[in-house]
Order: structure tokens, then sequence, then C-alpha cells
């Protein structure tokens, strides 16, 4: 009888781990899709890079901080893309990283769940000029992922619906 138990526990925990990592691929192959859909919406824009961003849905708000690099006078265009978010999430991106208590918001959106958002460099640069009253370019941006709190989220291991990701592709105007 012990010796069952042990096999049908052994087995459980096979079948489980089994049924996580055929998810987490469906999650990575779904996240390889959203990329090309997210490039897709640079067109005139040369494609420059991506960051993905994963994250868990916890108990608590939480902020995540990308910073971006703008050289020169070129223009960029901003493709994210939120196919991969179970909850919705805010987006904010900012002229200086979240230690600066003088930074600028420059644009916000939320209801990315599901859908794809395209942002420009001269909007964010639009909206510098008419904040600050500066005719500067900006250099970087830093875009924050604020995810809020979700009561389902314990302390165990998180769920596939309590993961999620962010898929953000950046492209130059040649």
């Amino acid at each position: 009888m012990k010796k069952i138990l042990t096999f049908i526990g052994i087995l459980s925990f096979v079948v489980l781990f089994a049924q996580t990592a055929a998810n987490l691929t469906e999650f990575k192959e779904n996240i390889a899709e959203q990329k090309a859909e997210a490039k897709s919406k640079l067109k005139a824009y040369r494609y420059d890079g991506s960051k993905i961003t994963y994250f868990n849905f916890k108990t608590y708000k939480q902020v995540k901080e990308v910073e971006i690099y703008l050289f020169n006078e070129t223009d960029y265009r901003f493709s994210f893309n939120g196919k991969s978010l179970p909850n919705d999430i805010t987006v904010a991106i900012y002229d200086k990283d979240k230690s600066a208590e003088d930074r600028v918001l420059l644009k916000e959106f939320t209801n990315i769940i599901g859908d794809n958002i395209v942002v420009e460099s001269s909007e964010l640069n639009d909206s510098y000029l008419v904040q600050k009253n500066e005719k500067v370019r900006l250099k970087r941006v830093y875009v924050d992922y604020i995810i809020p709190e979700t009561a389902g989220a314990q302390n165990k291991e998180p769920t596939m619906k309590e993961r999620g990701a962010v898929v953000l592709v950046m492209g130059y105007k040649n």
C-alpha cells in the first residue's frame, strides 16, 4: 500500500511538471509570435531591437522599469504588445528613472491587454517640450510597467494566469 501511494505521488508530480513545462513552452512560443507582430507595426522604421519583460502578478503592486536610449536626432517608434497579459497593467514613459524626484511623465496608457500600442519619440519630445518648455530632444526614456496587485496571487508557485509579459519592439527612422 505504501509503495502504491508513493508511486501515485511521484506520478502526480511528473504529470504536473510535464504540464507546467508544456504551458511554459507554449507561453514562450506565443512571445515569439507577438514579437513578430509588434515588429510588423514598425512599418517605415527599421527594426533596432526588442525587450521582453516577464513578471508574476503578486498580492502587492510592482513597478518594472526599462531604459531606452535615443541616439542623435533620430526618430524612433516603439511597439508594445500586451497579448501575454492575463490582467491589464499601466505603461508610463518618463524622461528620468524612478529614483528622480523631478521626472516628467511623457505618456501613459492602459488597456494594453490583448493589444498592440505604438508610440513615437516625436510624441514624447513634443510632450517634453510642452511640460518643460525647453527645446531639448530626449536622449533616453524610461518605460515603467506598473503591475497592480492581484487578489488571486498567493505566495506559492505562480500559475500561468498569474504570469505575464510585455513585448517591446523598437525601430528607428532611416
